[in-house]
């Protein structure tokens, strides 16, 4: 097997990734265990699970969707979370690109909205770094949100309050705050409960090409925020 160069940390990711929320189940030396994915790419993940995991150990990693094999890391740092009681550990992949094209990974990142043409590219757009006022509207219901994350092909948003009954795949309008106000159409890829109280909401903008013009719009809007 192959194994994913990694990059120096002072360089930019040469692949895309996006924070998510991907439960998974873990085989280390024969052992299993339950973690989560919060970081993911072609390149490499970040992990978090409820044991700090050595530094170069293979790390088998498996999705939690029946029908895939697992995928085979390697792990090069591993500490405590700030804040909590668990642990984070980041790893590459000992598999090439050619074996991650047909293995979960690559499908879990077209679900959160990613296409194969955008996997490659460098990370050009505002991330995490917006308090934009924005509303969703779940199965008719509007509901008072913020934008925290705009990425490629999807959006980060936080309501103040938890949307009770919200569940993946849920299709939902999201409406931002914009001279010209925009509505795109989305999916929720996963929803989570802050300490705060208040709740994230991973969403996956529909593809069709009217939708993608309006998130190029508010892509463009924020760019241009940021360089002012």
């Amino acid at each position: 097997m192959k194994e994913t160069k990694i990059a120096k940390t002072q360089e930019r990711r040469i692949t895309t990734r996006v924070d998510c929320c991907y439960p998974v189940d873990c085989e280390l030396a024969g052992q299993r265990f339950s973690g989560t994915v919060t970081n993911m790419g072609l390149g490499g993940m970040r992990l978090l699970a409820d044991r700090e995991i050595p530094t170069d150990s293979s790390l088998q990693i498996f999705s939690q969707e029946a029908g895939w094999g697992p995928v085979a890391t390697r792990v090069v740092w591993s500490r405590e979370r700030t804040g909590g009681d668990d642990f984070e550990s980041g790893m590459v992949y000992r598999d090439g690109l050619q074996e991650l094209d047909s293995s979960w990974v690559k499908t879990a990142l077209q679900h959160l909205g990613f296409e194969s043409s955008s996997l490659y590219e460098r990370r050009r757009t505002l991330r995490a770094a917006t308090s934009l006022k924005a509303q969703l509207t779940v199965a008719g219901k509007p509901y008072a949100c913020i934008m925290r994350d705009l990425g490629l092909g999807g959006a980060l948003i936080e309501t103040p309050s938890p949307i009770l009954g919200i569940q993946d795949r849920a299709a939902v309008t999201l409406e931002v705050n914009l001279p010209d106000q925009q509505s795109l159409l989305a999916h929720v890829v996963y929803s989570r409960l802050l300490p705060s109280g208040h709740q994230q909401h991973g969403l996956s903008f529909d593809a069709d090409r009217h939708n993608q013009a309006q998130a190029r719009l508010v892509e463009g809007y924020l760019e241009a925020l940021h360089s002012s």
